[in-house]
């Protein structure tokens, strides 16, 4: 049994960055909008009750996820799709832009989600869905990048799940997203502001990229020309869940990771 306890949203620091902030697409980009999201589940041990979670462990997690969308602000950004194709896709940031965090309560059995034999339908539940694109009235479409949930299981664990759009960074991007998000709880919770100095930002000048050869604009045009004209476009392809994973324990927590697409590029230069 899954109980949602509460549904809100979670933003960067209100004025801790430029509005709007605009990041451009670059041809590596472009292939990952024929992708399903990506979601990761990781488990935690947490022999307390849930207003012992809520009360001590919830508040710490969200300030410090606030202050971590300070530099990984894609996450909380939109992907902007205008309504003319000949303009190109980009992410776009606005004060005030969030992603959703939903808390929820399960009555399932701690020890058998994080067992190697466990059926990832039953992981299902604890997985958020990405909001729904949404239009714009010109007609420009502002696609969600970000969505977390943190499922509690009354005296025995947690688990924190994001699922989220490839355009918005690669397997590198997220878990650095993660290590500093985990860095900046811990460092809270043990009120110690020395162990972020050795905390590294990420870099976000994709104009470093250089396409020498075009191919961003060969991959858009590719993109709408599809004969999958039914697609989401930078849904893009149907929310779906799959039933083989692959597990990694790593030590005290297991992270569960869904089996994802994997797409070559094979550029000539």
């Amino acid at each position: 049994m899954m109980k949602v306890i509460q549904q809100c949203q979670v933003s960067p620091p209100p004025n801790s960055l430029p509005s709007p902030t605009i990041l451009p697409l670059t041809f590596f980009d472009i292939p990952w909008f024929y992708c399903h999201p990506v979601k990761r589940i990781f488990f935690y041990h947490f022999p307390h009750p849930t207003h012992h979670f809520l009360q001590t462990t919830l508040p710490i997690l969200k300030h410090s996820l606030s202050l971590t969308l300070q530099h990984f602000f894609p996450f909380s950004s939109n992907l902007i799709i205008p309504p003319d194709s000949r303009d190109a896709p980009y992410i776009r940031y606005l004060d005030g832009d969030s992603l959703s965090f939903t808390v929820s309560e399960s009555s399932a059995n701690f020890n058998i989600l994080v067992s190697d034999s466990q059926d990832a339908q039953n992981w299902h539940p604890l997985v958020p869905n990405l909001p729904s694109p949404r239009t714009e009235p010109n007609g420009t479409r502002v696609v969600p990048l970000m969505a977390i949930q943190l499922t509690v299981l009354p005296n025995s664990g947690f688990s924190i799940s994001l699922t989220f759009q490839h355009v918005a960074g690669d397997g590198t991007s997220l878990h650095h997203f993660i290590k500093y998000w985990a860095s900046l709880s811990k460092a809270s919770a043990n009120n110690n502001s020395n162990s972020l100095l050795s905390l590294d930002l990420p870099s976000h000048e994709r104009d470093r990229v250089k396409d020498t050869k075009g191919l961003k604009s060969i991959y858009l045009q590719e993109l709408q020309d599809s004969d999958s004209k039914n697609m989401e476009f930078a849904g893009i392809v149907q929310d779906s869940y799959v039933n083989k994973t692959v597990v990694v324990a790593v030590n005290f927590y297991y992270q569960k990771l869904t089996l994802e697409i994997v797409l070559l590029l094979i550029l000539w230069l």
